[in-house]
């Protein structure tokens, strides 16, 4: 399964750069806090270290040796332990420049420290090391006096700190911004629901409200979708007065030739008439469209897939129908009936006979319509479906039509969300499919 770390919604992407800023902040922080805090405790801890190391030198120079152990105990505090050796485990010189400079501000601190003072860190791991100090000064017999200061306060205590209130933070952001986001995101996924809907059925119009910007994105979108709605029922009617002005007309061509005396002219005449309307037939379909009113409803695909099989072979063609008896699914009808017998016809016509077949693949409806034709090169198979196009190559220029039928079945396709899919057959002749969304 492929993971996307980077989200696709906008709510999640702005998000996820505020999180991105607070774990920065936090690691930059968290450095810096860390770095002051261990320098002060360092620092206090010498001075420290300083002082008692000039009170148990004194001390220890005026004890016997014997007496030396019990006086350390003595001068021990709960952060601060005094321990006698006879021999010192320092080093004889610093090789750390921080211990350096922590040696010579306690020389400067305290100048009864001579140069044999020695300074380190002692513990376990570096952490405890960063945090627990160590002074070394020579006693005038030769032996060494060691004071190690313990800091209550660790480098882990200061990044948890710093880590819980970074949690703290990204909680409130996260929620603040969630908040902000939603504001923003809902209006903005309302418009694009409504964009998707334009030209597919009744306009949906988007409520102008929340920020100024969004609220004039939302009143233009409503302008445009209404010039739109506008535009189209001009169109609407326009088609509809051009349908009625036309088919008058051929209507008396039409009884004009069935006057004429000659039947070889009369059935020229008449064959042109009917040309020409199957011409605007076609040419209407298209342009109308969605735009015709006609509303989804539960249809048996399956008998009507076998209705213009039926229809087929009544003309005198070749055709066959394989698939249920009974499938049915919510579509508009008669477009879906027009988009079929269009892919039925060409395989008629271009193909020598039609093969229809019907499924339910997943969750979508397919009609399947396949002939023995010489099939469509496939360089051209996405030119094909543009409306007034004819292939030379593969149709020829004695046939009637304007080149819209697979326009129109592709335009029909997508205003029912579904797919048209056009495909060469191995064994020859082309194989066109509807992909409709299954609603039962």
């Amino acid at each position: 399964m492929h993971l996307r770390i980077w989200p696709q919604a906008f709510i999640g992407r702005v998000i996820l750069v505020l999180m991105c800023a607070v774990v920065l902040e936090f690691i930059g922080s968290s450095a810096v806090y860390e770095y002051v805090e261990v320098k002060t405790t360092r620092l206090s801890q010498a001075q420290r270290v300083a002082e008692q190391l000039v009170v148990a030198a004194g001390v220890m120079n005026d004890t016997p040796p014997e007496g030396r152990a019990e006086a350390s105990h003595e001068l021990s505090t709960e952060g601060v332990r005094v321990t006698w050796q006879s021999i010192s485990p320092l080093p004889k010189a610093h090789k750390n420049s921080e211990l350096a400079k922590l040696a010579a501000d306690m020389r400067r601190w305290e100048p009864t420290l001579d140069e044999h003072l020695r300074v380190d860190f002692y513990g376990g791991s570096p952490w405890a090391e960063s945090m627990r100090l160590m002074g070394s000064v020579k006693l005038k017999d030769g032996t060494s006096v060691l004071v190690i200061s313990r800091s209550e306060a660790t480098p882990w205590a200061t990044v948890l700190a710093a880590l819980g209130s970074a949690a703290v933070m990204s909680i409130g952001l996260v929620v603040a911004s969630t908040l902000l986001l939603r504001s923003l995101g809902l209006p903005l996924r309302a418009l694009a629901q409504a964009a998707e809907s334009v030209g597919k059925g009744d306009p949906i119009y988007v409520r102008e409200e929340g920020a100024g910007d969004l609220r004039r994105v939302a009143h233009a979108f409503n302008a445009m979708q209404t010039r739109i709605t506008e535009l189209l029922a001009a169109r609407t009617h326009a088609l509809a007065a051009v349908s009625h002005d036309l088919r008058t007309p051929l209507s008396r061509l039409r009884l004009r030739a069935g006057l004429v005396k000659d039947r070889e002219t009369r059935a020229a005449l008449e064959q042109d008439v009917e040309e020409m309307a199957d011409m605007l037939n076609s040419l209407l379909a298209y342009l109308g469209g969605a735009e015709d009113g006609e509303a989804q409803r539960l249809v048996d695909l399956a008998a009507l897939c076998m209705t213009i099989v039926d229809n087929a072979t009544d003309a005198g063609g070749r055709a066959s129908y394989e698939g249920p008896d009974h499938l049915s699914t919510r579509l508009r009808p008669s477009a879906v009936k027009r988009a079929i017998d269009n892919l039925v016809q060409n395989a008629l016509i271009y193909g020598g006979g039609a093969d229809v077949s019907l499924s339910i693949v997943g969750d979508r409806v397919v009609v399947r319509v396949c002939d023995d034709g010489p099939g469509i090169p496939e360089s051209q198979m996405a030119r094909v479906k543009e409306a007034f196009t004819r292939l030379d190559d593969a149709r020829s220029r004695n046939t009637a039509g304007l080149g819209l039928g697979l326009s129109t079945v592709e335009k029909m396709t997508v205003t029912e969300g579904g797919e048209f899919v056009l495909a060469n057959r191995p064994e020859g002749g082309l194989c066109a499919e509807i992909r409709l969304p299954y609603r039962a």
